[in-house]
Order: C-alpha cells, then sequence, then structure tokens
C-alpha cells in the first residue's frame, strides 16, 4: 500500500482547512471551490492511469460541492461554516468509511495496486484492511471532535494567521496531524504482521513440501 497516495487523498480536506483557517468568516464558499478543483483533479489522474476513483476523492468532491453550494446560496451560513465546516466533513468522511467496511475498505482500494489479485478475495486479506480502515475511521472521528472544539473556542476573523491563533493550530492542525500519523504508524504495523504471518507460513509450506 502506497503511504503517499493515502495521504494524496487527504489534500482536499487540508486544502479546504487551510482555505477556511485563514480566509475565515466571508470565503468557506472559495475554500471549498478549491478543495473541490482539487478532489477533481485527483479523480481525473485516476481515471488517466487507469485506476478507480478513491473513495477519500469521490467524498470530498461531493461533500465540498455540497458545502459551497450552501456557503455561496446561504449568505448566513458563511460564519457557522467557517467554524464547523472541517468538523462536519470530517464526520461525513468518518461515517463514510465506516459504512463502507463491511463492502469496499477504504484502504483496500490502495493494497490492491500491490497485492496480486488472486489474494483481493482471500479472508485474510479484507480482515486486514477492515482492521486498518476503521482504525482510519476512528481517527478521523476523534479529528472532528477536535474540528469542533476549535469551532467553539476559535474566532476564525481574529486575523495574523495559523500562528497567531494557538487554538487553531493546536485543534485544527497538531491534533489532526497526530492522529494521521498514529494512523499511519497502525497501518505500517499491521502491514509488517501480514507480511511476516505470509512469509511464515510460505516457509511452512516450502518445509513441508521438501520433507515429502
Amino acid at each position: 500500500m502506497s503511504f503517499l497516495k493515502v495521504l494524496t487523498g487527504f489534500v482536499p480536506w487540508i486544502v479546504f482547512t487551510l482555505a477556511a483557517s485563514r480566509l475565515g468568516a466571508g470565503a468557506v464558499g472559495v475554500a471549498c471551490l478549491l478543495a473541490l478543483v482539487v478532489a477533481v483533479g485527483l479523480i481525473i489522474r485516476s481515471v488517466r492511469h487507469g485506476e478507480s476513483p478513491k473513495l477519500l476523492e469521490v467524498v470530498a468532491a461531493v461533500v465540498f460541492l455540497v458545502l459551497g453550494v450552501v456557503a455561496f446560496a446561504v449568505p448566513a451560513s458563511d460564519a457557522f461554516l467557517a467554524g464547523y465546516g472541517r468538523a462536519l466533513a470530517a464526520v461525513i468522511l468518518a461515517v463514510t468509511i465506516f459504512a463502507t467496511l463491511p463492502v469496499m475498505p477504504f484502504t483496500e482500494q490502495y493494497a490492491r495496486e500491490s497485492v496480486p489479485r488472486e489474494f483481493w478475495t482471500s479472508p485474510r486479506f479484507r480482515a486486514i484492511n477492515r482492521r486498518i480502515s476503521a482504525v482510519w475511521g476512528a481517527a478521523i472521528a476523534v479529528m472532528a471532535v477536535s474540528h469542533v472544539v476549535a469551532g467553539a473556542l476559535d474566532t476564525p476573523g481574529s486575523g495574523g494567521g495559523v500562528l497567531s491563533r494557538p487554538v487553531d493550530l493546536v485543534f485544527n492542525w497538531v491534533v489532526p496531524g497526530l492522529l494521521i500519523w498514529a494512523a499511519v504508524a497502525f497501518t505500517q504495523k499491521a502491514q509488517a504482521g501480514a507480511k511476516a504471518e505470509q512469509q511464515a507460513h510460505a516457509n511452512g509450506a516450502h518445509e513441508a513440501t521438501a520433507r515429502g
């Protein structure tokens, strides 16, 4: 599984967070538009490379399209979305990840690119990806709570950027960054365990064949 591709799937969400944080109330629609453009660009890139669009990319496109329409059509919603739009987007993403676990864990899309096709339907492959995807879903759900705290305590219109607003820095960036790091670390550990188990199974089969 390519961690770079997984993290690239989060770029639209990062763009929205950065733009909403820097621009604040009055420009949420612009932040949504920027995130939508990035998401659509990622979808087009996947299609051009002969790959199916990833869940993160599709959900981002839908979420930021809807939020953008609301922000532009209902100006009164702008202040709310400036404070809580990131939390709302994270909640939708977490719910989507959990909802698709029984059908197609989102990490399975990335894992299939480096795992032979004959293993795609194996119970072990599906179980590992469900566990990894569930951890990512939990991390994003906690991230949503962090964004809610930021929206409740921060003042987006105060100006001065992220560094001059410690609440925004901690709850919209530091905490989400640590959660992503923890999810990546868990994914690496789970993958290493799966590879070690597969190697041990292969070695055992080889020894049994040699004895036979």
